[in-house]
């Protein structure tokens, strides 16, 4: 199976999916990921082992090797994501620009509630899944229950590239940042633009307007 740069980032970019938060992936998980049938799925297994970019282990069991994961951009972003609306499409779209693969965490119910003093209007597993629908995000995943979205696990688990911060995300940032330099993390911190307000109501913006037409 001949693969040009692109089938391979694909391919690549399907594995560092197949793995996030996940030690090893297998060639049925492979096929039905990517839709290949199990002959392509063999000839993409070997070609990508014997190439040092995957690792078999035992039986059929695969991760990846630093070769393949440095073949991909992986860019970080996240949010609390209440009330979805098209600034947020905007900033993660952003977002999606400075790499090949998206992953956005999400704040739990909890972490909104340290953070803002009040429970989210929507449960964290729906406000992941409507982010994940969103065309710029490859992935949406749950954060930890802590202030700051638990970020120095999800960046041992995500290996991000670049971490793609609001531009009102200045706790968080501070975090980032000291982690970042804590742990010597070869890590690229970019400040997102600031969505324009007249265009694109924030989440507090759209609860304000809703709680005071309701009542």
């Amino acid at each position: 199976m001949d693969l040009n740069k692109q089938d391979e980032k694909n391919l690549l970019k399907s594995i560092y999916l197949l793995l996030l938060r996940k030690p090893f992936f297998t060639k049925a998980e492979l096929m039905e990921k990517t839709g290949l049938d199990a002959g392509k799925s063999d000839d993409v297994l070997r070609q990508f082992t014997t190439s040092g970019m995957l690792e078999r282990r035992n039986d059929d069991k695969y991760s990846l090797l630093p070769k393949g994961d440095s073949k991909l951009r992986v860019v970080l972003a996240g949010g609390v994501y209440d009330i979805l609306h098209l600034g947020h499409l905007a900033v993660l779209a952003e977002a999606k620009t400075y790499g090949d693969v998206l992953v956005v965490v999400i704040a739990t119910d909890t972490t909104v509630e340290i953070l803002k003093g009040r429970r989210p209007v929507f449960p964290e597993e729906d406000r992941r899944a409507l982010v994940e629908s969103l065309k710029p995000v490859d992935a949406a995943i749950l954060g930890y229950e802590d202030v700051g979205m638990g970020y120095e696990q999800v960046i041992d688990e995500v290996k991000p590239d670049i971490i793609a911060l609001g531009y009102d995300q200045d706790s968080v940032a501070r975090v980032v940042i000291e982690l970042v330099e804590k742990k010597k993390l070869d890590v690229r911190i970019v400040r997102l633009s600031k969505f324009d307000r007249e265009k694109y109501l924030s989440s507090s913006a759209i609860r304000q307007r809703f709680f005071q037409e309701t009542n």
